[in-house]
């Protein structure tokens, strides 16, 4: 039974043992894999267009954007390769938004400027809008477009399939003049001719293939306020009023001060759940909300709608020198494009996103900026100032001067957190996470003449600080929009022309310097899908630990628990110093455990000075059984008695200084003792154990058996007992006496002869217990 229990006691520790050496070599093996295909990755600064710039962290779904050089509006993925594409089928260019809508169609403005009735002729002017099914049929189209109105900048699908629209209307200078407009501010000429265009909103319901019904209006004309001229229409105190617009305010000087565009509204949108219209006007640097809920009668009106204020402002943001409620340090946005509210997903969700082209900045850049409003019991808070907050945005992006868009330009909020952002000016997209990080960069290859080749110069656009490949403003789709159900979007190759030095090779994903050949970033031979490890050479294996050594932390080549960069002896265990004067053993010229000068190997006397040798016999007085010359030793061993009689009386002081002597050696024996205890603890334990395993196992299977003494229900006077345990008895051949009662009950004689002497070492010769 010894051998078992010993047997079960080591089998379990090597056990634990092997265990534990195969973690690192499991954790180890895990870290040289075949890597994952990326899902962007480009650093091309060789390239001129297309997509310069991804990472990891960019965004997977499908990009849309409209050159507004040319006609076709343009769907790409996420790798920047093309993927869809619609022209307009009257060849008219962007004027100058274009949404998906959920079934899978196009709607567009569209540029009719050459052939408008009007005298309009400011930027951004349409006059007509479209919608084309996804295999590029004209659905439907409508133009808005007269001597007295014309469509322009953008629109606003809507839930109900209906769209909003914002455009011009003309007022005469009389016109103007009534409504308390300062007749020094002069409109597109000299002599006043070109009259004032405020903006309006109309909603438009599609009827047919070409006609439509207008279901709602909204005019600013509507809602005018001023401080000029008290016998005109509007008079009142401006700085009492944030709710209507001054009619005389221009942000612009010189040759731009009162021109005909006079508020140059050039962004729409509309919240469902709100049932409100954001509006962004550049000329007035300010955006505005005011309430769809009402009618178009109600519109017209200050009273009416959900908000009970008809179609007065509810809130306003930007620049409080319109309402005469600040100065210019107050001002906020400067010539602002494409105010959204942010979707649900996103940190922000439900606050105001505006592209702020920075127009009239002590410093020429453009920003991004989220707005958070106050809302109060639904309705938007003033502050105590007379303004509305807040005094800065909640969030703000921007890359200084290198970025500065003096026209069009947008931004689109992402579920995840990201923000796509347009710079029209360059025809730039950035996509920026939530630290303000770039992970996804896209120039628009197409100009006025189609698609450029890559790597040569766009050039420059009509405008100074432009290029030709401008774009309004780009919109980002998720994979699973319901647009893109049952659509075919299988990639094709990049909108621009370029040189693919590997056609035969997939390497969309892998082509990080844009050659068109998969990369082997580390240059050891491997390309990255077979590369275990990116940071080099996949061969140095230093340590033999089956990770590369570039891409191993831990390198320990002599395996002795501590990295090559920190090991004092290389090849050897750092660990090992037997003579414990600081060298490892494998570099140390002299291994000296009894610091006699004597190197281990060569020493006579191990843990004594060899140079001590008082009756010069060649043997080290620690080895020496007389170390010292017989006279001498006589008089040592009388001094030796007399000191032992002095310790002796003195024992009470010198106890400190002999315990002191001994302490180390002790405190050794005691550690060694500790030791040895606790393995016998444990060596006990897992006897113990297996023991009671045994035992358990014979109490089951316990019955007659040869050699051994089983009493099941032994009876004795009335009383019944348990059976005894199993026991390993020896055979006795000469009977022992009977006890007095006789035999025990059950017993026959001849099992009495062979055991009864175990009986009565068991039992004492008394009645069975």
């Amino acid at each position: 039974m010894e051998v078992l229990v010993l047997k079960c006691f080591l089998t379990v520790p090597i056990l634990m043992f092997l265990i534990l050496a195969s973690m690192p070599l499991n954790v180890q093996s895990e870290a040289n894999t075949t890597p994952q295909e990326p899902t962007c990755n480009a650093d091309r600064v060789n390239w001129t267009m297309g997509l310069v710039y991804c990472d990891h962290r960019a965004t997977e779904g499908y990009t849309l954007f409209s050159p507004l050089p040319g006609n076709t509006t343009y769907l790409i993925d996420h790798v920047g390769r093309f993927v869809h594409e619609w022209s307009s089928p009257g060849e008219h260019r962007p004027a100058l938004s274009a949404y998906l809508l959920e079934d899978g169609s196009l709607l567009r403005t569209a540029n009719i400027a050459q052939t408008s009735h009007g005298n309009f002729s400011g930027g951004g002017t349409a006059g007509k809008v479209e919608r084309i099914s996804w295999d590029g049929t004209l659905e439907w189209s409508w133009t808005y477009d007269s001597t007295d109105f014309i469509s322009h900048h953008d629109i606003e699908p809507m839930p109900n399939g209906n769209i909003l629209m914002i455009a011009w209307e003309d007022k005469t200078e009389e016109e103007a003049a009534q409504a308390g407009r300062n007749p020094a501010l002069a409109s597109d000429s000299p002599n006043g001719e070109n009259n004032v265009w405020p903006d309006h909103i109309i909603e438009v319901q599609p009827v047919g293939s070409n006609d439509a019904t207008i279901v709602w209006r909204w005019h600013a004309w509507d809602h005018l306020v001023q401080d000029y001229d008290p016998n005109k229409d509007n008079y009142g105190v401006v700085e009492e009023h944030p709710e209507l617009l001054n009619i005389n305010y221009v942000s612009s000087t010189g040759n731009q001060a009162g021109r005909a565009d006079w508020m140059h509204c050039n962004g729409i949108d509309y919240n469902a759940m709100l049932d409100q219209i954001a509006l962004s006007c550049r000329g007035m640097d300010e955006i505005y909300i005011i309430d769809h809920s009402t009618t178009t009668e109600e519109a017209a009106g200050h009273t009416g709608g959900n908000a009970g204020k008809g179609g007065d402002f509810l809130y306003r943001w930007g620049n409080p020198q319109v309402y005469k409620k600040g100065l210019s340090s107050n001002q906020q946005l400067f010539g602002q494009h494409d105010v959204q509210w942010i979707q649900s997903g996103h940190p922000n969700e439900g606050q105001l996103m505006v592209f702020n082209n920075g127009n009239g900045r002590s410093e020429a850049y453009s920003s991004v900026d989220i707005i958070n409003p106050t809302i109060v019991d639904g309705a938007y808070e003033l502050q105590a100032n007379g303004t509305f907050g807040p005094n800065q945005p909640s969030w703000t992006w921007d890359i200084g001067t290198e970025m500065y868009a003096s026209a069009i330009s947008g931004a689109h909020a992402l579920s995840n957190g990201h923000v796509l952002v347009t710079y029209g000016t360059s025809g730039t997209l950035y996509e920026v996470n939530e630290n303000g990080n770039v992970v996804w960069t896209y120039i628009n290859p197409v100009g006025n003449n189609g698609a450029f080749n890559q790597t040569e110069s766009i050039p420059e656009g009509n405008r100074a600080g432009t290029t030709a490949n401008q774009v309004f403003k780009a919109t980002h789709y998720e994979s699973n929009y319901a647009g893109f159900a049952q659509k075919d979007l299988t990639p094709g190759d990049y909108i621009e022309s370029w040189n693919d030095l590997c056609p035969s090779q997939d390497a969309w994903y892998w082509d990080k310097n844009g050659d068109g050949c998969i990369d082997d970033t580390d240059g050891d031979g491997v390309l990255d899908p077979n590369d275990l490890c990116w940071e080099g050479e996949d061969s140095l294996d230093e340590d033999n630990d089956g990770i590369a050594d570039p891409c191993d932390d831990f390198v320990d080549s002599d395996d002795d628990g501590i990295a090559d960069f920190e090991d004092q002896c290389a090849g050897h265990d750092d660990n090992v110093d037997d003579d414990a004067d600081g060298i490892v053993d494998g570099c140390d010229e002299l291994i000296d455990n009894d610091s006699d000068g004597v190197s281990n190997a060569l020493d006579k006397c191990d843990g004594h000075d060899d140079g001590e040798d008082s009756d010069n016999d060649g043997i080290p007085n620690g080895c020496d059984a007389t170390p010292l010359p017989v006279l001498q030793e006589v008089v040592e061993e009388e001094l030796q008695t007399l000191e032992d009689q002095n310790n002796a009386s003195l024992s009470s002081s010198n106890e400190p200084a002999e315990n002191q002597a001994t302490t180390e050696s002790e405190n050794d024996a005691w550690s060694t003792l500790k030791l040895s205890g606790w393995l016998l603890v444990l060596l006990g334990l897992w006897g113990f154990i297996y023991a009671s395993l045994q035992y358990r196992s014979n109490q089951q299977n316990r019955g007659p058996q040869h050699g051994l003494l089983i009493v099941d229900d032994v009876e004795t006077e009335g009383k019944t007992y348990d059976a005894l345990p199993p026991l390993v008895l020896p055979t006795i051949h000469h009977a022992p006496p009977l006890p007095q009662q006789g035999l025990p009950e059950g017993w026959t004689m001849e099992q009495w002869e062979h055991y009864g002497h175990q009986w009565i070492e068991i039992y004492g010769g008394q009645e069975q217990p």
